[in-house]
């Protein structure tokens, strides 16, 4: 994973070319813009691939504080999935791929469209997905995991010359304005592509309706897969009625231009999401997502044991459930305090030299360092509604909200079994593999094959894996210590039986050990020196 790591560092997303693939379903056929995009996952493989586990070194522990402090930042980029983040990949899959049904560019009527020339109307099939949560519950990082399963854009050459945007993240302006949208969403792409449409269209004297006209062709014209807008509660602060209009705008997006739409807010969003049954309708094509905290079930430890690996602190602390039970009192489940707390933990003990993590250390970062949150977690703490309703970004959604969080069917544990036992056989058939070539390789060396063998089982039951080489050395130092040891007579531990008694009786007498031993007659008279 540490190479993933090293090139999401990099931000890099360069232009690819179309490698088409045949489609299972018969829906998918013939439309190049789906056949162009990276297979379908299933859940193990969504979950190797949205894994995102930061290089980490155990001499790292031993280097000097001030380097193990900046060392920390590492494990904020750690990403462990669980059954939510499958959920959103599967849905995500679901809105590129049927947005695409009726916007093929080898149909006529969709060339039509591009070119500004008349055209029949087509039915859309793009739908929009709402995703809500509390904030730092990790939703754009979410969010940005699965995006990373996609090149951002690529070059068809043939059938068709196009170039295609799978997707387009956008923020929503701060200022909540359509106009201010547009104009980013103009500077996005030419800094994708390598266009001028903001010079173009985005100049701030162009109307509202103008930009967004051409906002809509541009959109066609490089099949954009599926427009992202996250901090959608921006929209609260939007005046003349600035939200209605934005919504209206995405509603005309999806109906007419064809473009699916992903709304990313924190709790306050349903206030601008249900304002507008019509976008509320649209909203729940894939239907909605909504992330509270995480439960203290086997998600929250499964999630505990990967971060707890990525430990700073001279002393390596084990993970216990009193840890554990600590920093999810402290977070609320909330995953991005829970790494910001285990951080700065390791942190405080650094700098202060205990180079150790209790539960009391825990809990006095999180009371001196977490100060700005303590109001909001103690409200989710009290479990109390009039408490929680002061913040709204933490409000949580119930059934009276009108959204309904769909549980996803995918059992993670079972999946990470699975995976665990594939790697298992794996590993028995290499080691199966090496037996054998060791075992001809030491029988080529006139070694018996049953003494071969039990060499050969006996080194690989040791610690870590071995090459073949290895093996046959290791197995010859076996074999060799072992028939040295059998050249030793039998009556050996007798002998030393012997000694020992005769050492022990002159101790008895004051005498010396080889004193005791010459006496016994064991030591006989000196031999003559002879000169030669």
């Amino acid at each position: 994973m540490s190479e993933e790591y090293q090139r999401l560092q990099e931000d890099r997303r360069p232009l690819v070319k179309a490698i088409y693939h045949d489609q299972l379903l018969v829906d998918y056929r013939g439309n190049p813009l789906i056949e162009a995009l990276p297979p379908m996952l299933e859940a193990e493989e969504a979950y190797d691939k949205l894994c995102l586990f930061p290089p980490y070194d155990e001499g790292e522990r031993f280097l000097s504080p001030e380097i193990r402090f900046h060392a920390l930042y590492r494990v904020q980029h750690f990403f462990q999935p669980i059954i939510r983040h499958l959920e959103l990949e599967q849905k995500f899959s679901r809105l590129l791929r049927t947005g695409y049904l009726h916007r093929n560019p080898l149909d006529p009527s969709q060339v039509q469209q591009v070119t500004g020339q008349p055209a029949p109307n087509v039915r859309s099939s793009a739908s929009s997905l709402t995703f809500m949560g509390f904030s730092g519950i990790g939703k754009t990082t979410a969010v940005e995991r699965v995006l990373s399963l996609y090149p951002q854009c690529i070059l068809h050459e043939e059938p068709v010359s196009r170039v295609q945007i799978v997707w387009l993240k956008l923020n929503c302006p701060h200022d909540g304005t359509l106009k201010s949208l547009c104009m980013d969403f103009f500077l996005k792409i030419d800094d994708l592509i390598g266009t001028n449409y903001y010079q173009k269209y985005g100049h701030r004297r162009n109307s509202i309706s103008a930009m967004v006209s051409q906002m809509g062709r541009v959109a066609r014209l490089h099949c954009i897969g599926a427009l992202i807008i996250d901090e959608i509660q921006h929209l609260l602060t939007a005046k003349d009625k600035g939200s209605e209009k934005m919504m209206n705008f995405f509603v005309t997006l999806i109906n007419e231009v064809g473009i699916p739409i992903m709304l990313i807010g924190t709790m306050r969003a349903r206030t601008v999401l249900q304002q507008d049954f019509r976008q509320a309708r649209r909203g729940s094509g894939q239907g909605d997502m909504v992330w509270e905290q995480m439960q203290n079930d086997h998600e929250w430890e499964m999630f505990m044991q990967e971060m707890w690996r990525y430990q700073w602190t001279r002393e390596r602390v084990p993970l216990t459930e009193e840890i554990s039970q600590t920093i999810y009192e402290e977070s609320q489940g909330i995953v991005d305090i829970a790494v910001k707390l285990y951080s700065l933990t390791q942190g405080r003990s650094i700098v202060y030299s205990h180079e150790t993590i209790s539960p009391a250390l825990i809990r006095q970062v999180a009371r001196e360092d977490l100060k700005l949150v303590q109001p909001m977690l103690n409200a989710l703490k009290s479990g109390l509604m009039s408490e929680i309703q002061k913040y709204e970004d933490i409000m949580p959604m119930g059934l009276a909200d009108c959204l309904q969080v769909h549980q996803s069917k995918i059992d993670l544990r079972a999946t990470i079994q699975k995976k665990k036992e594939q790697q298992e056989k794996a590993r028995q058939a290499y080691e199966t593999s090496i037996a054998e070539k060791a075992i001809l390789a030491l029988i080529g060396l006139d070694i018996d094959p049953k003494k071969a063998e039990k060499a050969v089982l006996h080194v690989l039951k040791g610690k870590g894996e071995k090459s073949q080489s290895q093996v046959v050395v290791q197995a010859l130092a076996y074999i060799e210590e072992k028939e040295q040891r059998e050249k030793v007579p039998r009556n050996e531990s007798r002998l030393q039986s012997v000694l020992a008694t005769c050492i022990e009786k002159g101790k008895r007498q004051g005498w010396s050990a080889y004193e005791s031993l010459k006496e016994s007659g064991f030591i006989g008279e000196p031999l003559q020196e002879f000169a030669i």
